[in-house]
């Protein structure tokens, strides 16, 4: 049964935040609002970085990764909400940007320039069910939105397996 969406139950804005505390070389401990904490780091000699230890995944790492995490819980609420039983979900992100730019090089731009995701669901859904998915993931999911909105190039790759 879909889900009934009422605007009231829903607040208008809501507050994220994260705190990174510079521990050295390229080392970050960070708290999110959650009370979860993580370390940010780079790999030793990272392309002009300030090499780190690599305790962790670089704050791009954690970006991608933070983008990622978004699709199958976006999927799964999208799909609640439309009644369509996805069985399992899996997404895989992957990000270019320029090093160049991030360095400093004139006439290089820092921000990502392409977003590609492949993206696994398998269902048994109807074929409309799915493409009413794929459309309310893409207008909805923040995370795409952030991306798209900088102008970085969003590529979707689905692969949908009946099950």
């Amino acid at each position: 049964m879909a889900t009934k969406l009422r605007l009231e139950d829903y607040p208008e804005i809501r507050e994220n935040w994260a705190e990174a505390v510079f521990e050295g070389g390229a080392r970050c401990a960070v708290t999110v609002k959650s009370g979860h904490s993580l370390i940010s780091d780079e790999a030793p000699g990272f392309q002009g970085g300030a090499g780190g230890t690599n305790a962790g995944p670089t704050p791009s790492g954690l970006l991608v990764a933070a983008f990622a995490a978004d699709i199958p819980v976006m999927l799964a609420r999208i799909a609640r909400e439309i009644d369509l039983d996805i069985t399992a979900m899996r997404a895989k992100v992957s990000i270019e940007y320029s090093p160049r730019g991030i360095a400093g090089f004139p006439g290089y731009d820092p921000s990502m320039q392409k977003a590609v995701s492949d993206i696994w669901i398998t269902t048994a859904g109807a074929e409309a069910a799915i493409e009413d998915l794929k459309a309310q993931y893409v207008r909805r999911c923040p995370l795409h939105a952030l991306f798209a909105n900088s102008g970085c190039t969003m590529i979707e790759n689905w692969h949908i397996e009946r099950g």
